[in-house]
């Protein structure tokens, strides 16, 4: 069962089964979250769970660029971001974990992305990624 943490191991999770999708994504919103862009796995709400430090977790409610309402899930103490969640109909049943906060270093060989979101945003030095879909935003 892959399992994640915050970087001071305060909050923890895991979840079963494998993603529903992986991608990359360049919106301005993850540059921010991320300081970059940002590889995220879609997880089933159902098959998420936060393991230790529910009492740690803190959200930020925000309106995403293209007009959604997201919401960060992160960890008070040291401020990791570990997931997100939003309206937007293809996500809302879902949780958005962010791949590099999985526990095991081979983890993100495994997160393989299937899409880009918002390549118009990427970086001009970030090259496209070969063999995945090139979204101008989620679809």
């Amino acid at each position: 069962m892959p399992s994640g943490s915050c970087l001071c191991q305060g909050v923890k999770y895991q979840f079963k089964g494998e993603p529903i999708s992986k991608a990359v994504c360049h919106c301005q919103s993850c540059h921010k979250l991320s300081s970059g862009s940002s590889v995220n796995l879609l997880v089933p709400h159902d098959h998420f769970r936060i393991t230790a430090g529910r009492d740690h977790m803190r959200e930020c409610n925000l309106t995403h660029e293209s007009g959604m309402h997201l919401t960060t899930h992160f960890c008070a103490d040291c401020g990791c971001v570990l997931y997100k969640t939003a309206d937007r109909p293809e996500f809302v049943d879902d949780v958005i974990v962010l791949a590099g906060t999985l526990d095991d270093p081979g983890a993100l060989d495994e997160a393989e992305p299937e899409a880009e979101f918002f390549v118009g945003e990427r970086a001009k030095w970030w090259p496209a990624l070969k063999g995945v879909r090139q979204l101008a935003g989620f679809t």
